[in-house]
C-alpha cells in the first residue's frame, strides 16, 4: 500500500465568483495572502496546499509564493456557471501557470476542477449551481446518465490540460460522482462524512484503492455547532441569505468548535488507517462568514474555515482578524507528528 498522508494540506480560496459580480476574496492583498500561506506552513504544519479560484492573477501570485517557500502546490481552476468552452480556456491558462512553475523546479500538480456535475452547466439540469444541487436531490435516479456526461466533460478537460502541462493531474470529485479515473494520475474525492454515509465511510475509503492509483481526499471538513458533523458538506445550510447585507443563523445553533475539531481528527485517523496519500482540509478561512457575539448573526458557526473571521479586529492589512479555532490546533498537532 502507499505511504499514508504524504501530503498534509488545506484548501485555500484565492477568490471565487460564486455569483455574478461578487467573489469570495474581496479583501485580497499580497500582504494578507503571504501571511496566510506562512501560517499554513509554519503554524499548521502543512506541507501542501490546494489553491483554487476564479482569478488567474490571484492563483499565480499565491502559487508562486507557496512554491517559493517549499510547499507542494495543487492548482484548481474554479469557474461557476460558465460555458464548457470558457471553462476549458481557463483550465488551459491554469495549466500554463502550472507548467511555468514546474519549469522553475516547483512541486506543482493540477486539479482540473471541482464537482463539475454541480458547478458546471450542461450535466445536471438547472440554470445555476444552486438549482442543480437542488435538482440532484430530486432526480438522483438519473445519476448514471449524468455520470456519462460528466466523464465526457472530464475527458475534454484532461486532454486540454495535458496539452499544456506535463505534470500530474487529478480531479476533485463529488461523492455522488462516478468518475473514470483512467486519464488521471491520482484518484481525488471530496469526501465529507455525514449521517447518510457514516456507516459506509470506512468501506468507501477502502474502495478508492481499487483503481490502483494514489488516493487524495481533495476536500473534507465540518462546521462548528452541535449537529454539524451529521450534516457534513451541507453544514453551511443553516444560514438565511435572503438579505445578503445581514445574513442570519436559522434556528438555534450555538458555537461548539469541538465538533469541528473532533470531526477532522476522526477523519484524519481514518485516512491514515486506509493509506490515503494526501488529505486537504476544507478550508483555511471564509471571509464572508464573520464571527459575532450575537448568536443570530454568528455566521462563522456555519463556516468550514479553521480560522474565524473577527470583524472587530484588523490583521495583515485587512479589516478583520483571523482567530484560530480548536480545529486549527488539532490539525497542527497531528501534522506535526508526521
Amino acid at each position: 500500500m502507499a505511504e499514508a498522508l504524504v501530503f498534509r494540506g488545506i484548501n485555500y480560496d484565492t477568490g471565487t465568483n460564486y455569483m455574478p459580480g461578487w467573489h469570495s476574496r474581496q479583501d485580497w492583498s499580497t500582504e494578507g495572502m503571504q501571511a496566510d500561506i506562512a501560517m499554513i506552513r509554519d503554524r499548521m504544519r502543512c506541507n501542501a496546499v490546494t489553491l483554487f479560484g476564479s482569478q488567474l492573477a490571484h492563483l499565480a501570485e499565491c502559487a508562486e509564493h507557496a512554491a517559493d517557500i517549499g510547499m507542494a502546490v495543487w492548482l484548481q481552476p474554479r469557474l461557476i456557471d460558465v460555458s464548457p468552452e470558457r471553462a476549458l480556456d481557463y483550465l488551459a491558462q491554469v495549466a500554463d501557470l502550472a507548467q511555468s512553475l514546474h519549469d522553475r523546479g516547483a512541486d506543482v500538480r493540477l486539479n482540473v476542477g471541482c464537482e463539475l456535475s454541480i458547478f458546471a452547466p450542461g450535466i445536471i439540469p438547472g440554470r445555476t449551481y444552486q438549482h442543480r444541487a437542488t435538482a440532484l436531490g430530486i432526480i438522483w435516479p438519473l445519476l448514471p446518465v449524468f455520470n456519462v456526461l460528466l466523464n465526457r466533460r472530464l475527458r475534454s478537460a484532461t486532454a486540454r490540460a495535458r496539452d499544456h502541462f506535463i505534470g500530474e493531474i487529478t480531479y476533485g470529485a463529488g461523492s455522488w460522482e462516478s468518475v473514470d479515473w483512467s486519464p488521471f494520475d491520482q484518484v481525488g474525492v471530496n469526501l465529507y462524512r455525514d449521517k447518510s454515509n457514516a456507516a459506509a465511510y470506512q468501506a468507501t475509503l477502502a474502495g478508492l484503492h481499487r483503481h490502483g492509483k494514489p488516493v487524495l481526499i481533495t476536500e473534507f471538513g465540518c462546521c462548528s455547532y452541535p449537529g454539524a458533523d451529521q450534516r457534513g458538506g451541507s453544514g453551511d445550510a443553516i444560514i438565511d441569505w435572503r438579505d445578503p447585507a445581514e445574513p442570519r443563523v436559522k434556528g438555534s445553533h450555538p458555537r461548539d468548535e469541538s465538533v469541528q475539531q473532533r470531526y477532522l481528527a476522526e477523519l484524519l485517523d481514518a485516512f491514515a488507517e486506509h493509506d490515503v496519500t494526501g488529505a486537504f482540509v476544507f478550508e483555511f478561512s471564509e471571509p464572508s462568514y464573520p464571527r459575532s457575539l450575537d448568536p443570530a448573526h454568528d455566521i462563522d458557526v456555519a463556516s468550514f474555515g479553521v480560522l474565524a473571521v473577527d470583524p472587530a479586529g484588523s490583521m495583515d492589512g485587512r479589516p478583520y482578524a483571523l482567530v484560530p479555532k480548536a480545529a486549527f490546533h488539532e490539525i497542527a498537532r497531528r501534522f506535526e507528528e508526521h
